[in-house]
Parts: C-alpha cells; sequence; structure tokens
C-alpha cells in the first residue's frame, strides 16, 4: 500500500506541460566585468571605448562616473530606471590613475552552442539555480520550449543555421513575453530587436506546445553537425564510454532507455525519478537528463530502417561511471516493481564500466537475415507466378569458331578401305589363316569374323571354348 501510494503521490505532484525554460547566459551588460577587456567595470578614472564599427545593445543598470566615452556608430543604450553616465571632474580617488577599456566583441555568440544556455522544469527553479542537464541537441531550445532572456539584461546572439527560422514556444525578452508569431516578427524588426537578434535564420515564437503525454521530440537533430561544432569533447577514464543520442561526445556513466505504452507520462516519470533518487544524498552529484528521442534503426547494423521514439535517460556522476550505473540498477528494479503501473513495458540498460551485452546485437543479426530470405523467397515465387518479370537478357556474344577436326587428322594416308593396308609387319599366323592347318596343335583354333575361338583342353569335357 505505501508503494501504490507513493506512485499516486508522484503523479499528482507533477504537471501537465512537458516543455523545458531555456535561459540565455551571456549578456551585454554594462555592469557585467567580463564584458571588459580589463576584466572590470570602468570606474570614473577610465576612458570608455565601443566599438565603432560594431552593432551593440547595452544594458545599463545604474549610474557611472567616466572620464571619457566613444561611442558606436550603430547601437543603442538601454537605461534602466535611474540609471545614467556623468563626467567625474579629475581623477577619481577611489579609482587610481584610469585606464581606457573596450568593451568586448559579442559577435561571436551563436544560438547554437549549447554551453550558453541553462535548463530548468520551472520559472521558479530557474530562479533558484536548479538547472537541468540535458543532451547537446537539447541544451539548445528545442521547438516546445520557452525561452528567457533575462528581465534587466540586453544582448547579442547570432542566429545563423541551415534552415530560415528556428521555432520556439515562445520569447522573453526585456521581461515581456512574446507567444505571437506577429508579435514576435514586429520587435525583430525594431532597433532593439535588429540589434540583438542577427544572423540568417529568424527565432519564431508561436509554435505549439507538446500535446503528447509521451513526451515530443526536440527537432533539433537537423543542426545536430552546428551545435557539434561548438563542443570540446574531454578525455575519459572509463572502460567503455557511452554515446547517447542526440549528444556531441562520449561520456562514461549509465544509459537507461525506456519502451513505452500510450499511459505513460514523461514530465510524471521525470517528478518521481527527482524525487525517489534524485533527492537522496549519495545521489547529490548525479546529472540526470531524460527526454524522447528516435532512436535510428539499422539492418544487421548497416541498412537503415527508419527510426523508432524511445525515452533515454542519460545518467553522468562527473568520474568512471560507477556511482551512474548504481542508480540506473535502482531505476531499473523500481520499473519492474511499478513499470506497469507507470506505462513502462521494457527498460535496458548500457554502462561505461562493462562492455555491454552482445545478445541484442546477436538476436539483430539473426533477424536481419531471416528477412533478406524471406524477401528473397517472396521474389522468387512473383517471378514464377509471372507477377514480376525479370528483364530480358541481353544476347550471348558469339563463340568463335572450332576447329575442324580435319586439322587433327593423321598425316598417313589411311586410303580406301578396300584397298591395300598397311600392317606393319607379317603375322604369319593371321595374315594367312590357311596355315594354321599345317601347324601341329592348331587343330582347335578356328578363325571367324568375331574373333579367334580355341578349345582349352582341360576344361574339354565341358566343351568350353574362349574367345579373343
Amino acid at each position: 500500500m505505501l508503494k501504490m501510494a507513493q506512485v499516486l503521490l508522484i503523479f499528482c505532484l507533477a504537471g501537465a506541460t512537458h516543455a523545458l525554460y531555456k535561459q540565455w547566459i551571456p549578456d551585454t551588460n554594462y555592469e557585467n566585468k567580463t564584458n571588459w577587456d580589463k576584466g572590470d567595470v570602468p570606474c570614473g578614472s577610465d576612458r570608455v571605448q565601443f566599438s565603432s564599427q560594431r552593432k551593440v545593445s547595452v544594458f545599463v543598470e545604474t549610474t557611472h562616473a567616466v572620464q571619457e566615452m566613444m561611442l558606436p556608430m550603430d547601437g543603442e543604450i538601454i537605461l534602466n530606471s535611474g540609471a545614467g553616465f556623468y563626467v567625474f571632474s579629475g581623477q577619481d580617488p577611489d579609482c587610481g590613475a584610469g585606464v581606457r577599456t573596450k568593451f568586448k566583441d559579442s559577435e561571436s555568440l551563436h544560438w547554437y552552442n549549447p554551453a550558453l544556455w541553462q535548463a530548468a522544469a520551472t520559472l521558479k527553479d530557474l530562479q533558484d539555480g536548479h538547472f537541468l542537464f540535458s543532451v547537446h541537441e537539447e541544451s539548445v531550445p528545442c521547438q516546445q520550449d520557452d525561452v528567457i532572456f533575462k528581465a534587466l539584461s540586453s544582448f547579442r546572439v547570432d542566429t545563423s543555421s541551415s534552415q530560415t527560422t528556428i521555432p520556439v514556444k515562445s520569447v522573453s525578452v526585456l521581461g515581456k513575453v512574446f507567444d505571437s508569431r506577429l508579435e514576435f516578427s514586429e520587435y525583430l524588426s525594431s532597433g532593439s530587436g535588429q540589434l540583438q537578434f542577427h544572423g540568417s535564420s529568424a527565432v519564431t515564437a508561436g509554435n505549439p506546445s507538446c500535446g503528447d503525454p509521451t513526451g515530443c521530440d526536440c527537432g533539433n537533430s537537423v543542426n545536430h553537425e552546428r551545435i557539434c561544432s561548438a563542443v570540446t569533447c574531454g578525455s575519459l577514464s572509463c572502460k567503455k564510454p557511452l554515446l547517447a543520442v542526440g549528444h556531441c561526445c562520449e561520456v562514461c556513466g549509465a544509459i537507461v532507455t525506456i519502451r513505452y505504452t500510450d499511459g505513460f507520462n514523461l514530465q510524471n516519470y521525470r517528478e518521481r525519478i527527482r524525487h525517489l533518487f534524485l533527492s537522496l544524498p549519495q545521489y547529490k552529484s548525479i546529472q540526470l537528463g531524460m527526454s524522447k528521442v528516435l532512436k535510428p534503426e539499422r539492418l544487421m547494423g548497416i541498412i537503415p530502417l527508419g527510426s523508432s521514439p524511445e525515452i533515454q535517460v542519460v545518467i553522468l556522476d562527473g568520474e568512471t561511471g560507477k556511482l551512474s550505473e548504481t542508480l540506473a540498477q535502482d531505476m531499473i528494479k523500481d520499473v519492474k516493481s511499478h513499470g506497469s503501473i507507470l506505462g513502462i513495458t521494457r527498460a535496458d540498460i548500457q554502462t561505461a564500466s562493462e562492455p555491454g551485452n552482445s545478445a541484442g546485437t546477436v538476436v539483430g543479426a539473426v533477424f536481419g537475415v531471416l528477412i533478406m530470405i524471406t524477401l528473397i523467397v517472396i521474389v522468387v515465387v512473383l517471378i514464377r507466378k509471372g507477377v514480376v518479370q525479370m528483364p530480358p537478357m541481353p544476347p550471348m556474344p558469339s563463340m568463335p569458331s572450332m576447329p575442324s577436326l580435319n586439322r587433327f587428322r593423321r598425316s598417313t594416308n589411311v586410303g580406301d578401305l578396300n584397298g591395300e593396308i598397311d600392317r606393319g609387319f607379317d603375322n604369319p599366323i593371321f595374315d594367312k589363316p590357311d596355315m594354321l592347318n599345317n601347324i601341329p596343335g592348331t587343330d582347335s583354333i578356328f578363325m571367324t569374323q568375331t574373333g579367334v575361338h580355341f578349345v582349352n583342353p582341360a576344361y574339354d569335357e565341358n566343351e568350353t571354348d574362349f574367345t579373343i
């Protein structure tokens, strides 16, 4: 009863949404010291310089003193309420002698760089810093996600990709949420929109949220190469590194793949794992990413057969994967106990500590061979019934004529059979049959057309004769 109550409690805790919140990390804020080449926010004795040839949108939260400021040819400074600049007369005692400091270039910050995004299940988690781990493709906003640019912040992002549009559910800029395609398109055409978003692809808001309780595909697989080009993979120490679907690098850890029924709910299951396992002290260091993926299927590992949806759970512990394997085994036990209630029909595990089981590969190979044999039999039957006709065979090339046997005749002139025949040497017995009567002991030898016959005196009583 207690286990049943736990299951029902988890289902009640989860909401109906399947979208995540993806927040852009970089900014072009004046108060962010990482945006300045000297590593500090300019003070009253400093001379501030923005590149004249670069477009930039800078957000200023408070008031600042400077000695001088060089502004860009095309840019904007967004002032928060009560913010501004003033020129400090003389040397600021809290600033020192002062330096010339330059605002860094933000042109190279790309939308499809997974390191520049943070993900959370709720806005509260986003504010509290409870971020989710995802594979690289899903670290970038998916087509059903809500995109967040910090409220008191500005930015500049390159949205170039191989597609003309980047669909998302909604976009929040400077605290305003855009969930309409038309409304956000108007913002992109504004002066601020053109300075904040640039590139060959246009971000579009208003994409519908995921209506499938089992989850939806992220939609970033078409930009996999672009995403991975921004990722640097580190060295690994595990025995058998794993490569998850949608990830750019092999990892040390564990992967659990789940097959499910229509009764499965991805968000509920994510919350269940979070409350039952990730809240435990021993799993505090675990990173876990869970999502629906389209796993490619290949016949005998070679011939593409399309893809099938499954739930992929990637578990990392930052080390060799031993702790990840332990958590994966706990999840498998939970599936065995409550899988029918959760809508899970099967769960498989891959670990980086030991080589995986090859049984699945063997079964797949045997199944592939059987399919090939079946196809061959079907084709043969269709051909015999005339449903499928074989293409006409091309004419065979003419064979070279065989040499005449006359060439192989002996040069000796055989002549007419009625003529004189050269017998090589004279046999006084066979050449002159009349001589047999004159030779003693030859009275029992007879010559006929079929051969020479003689009587054997040892078997004379049986009148046995032999033919030569």
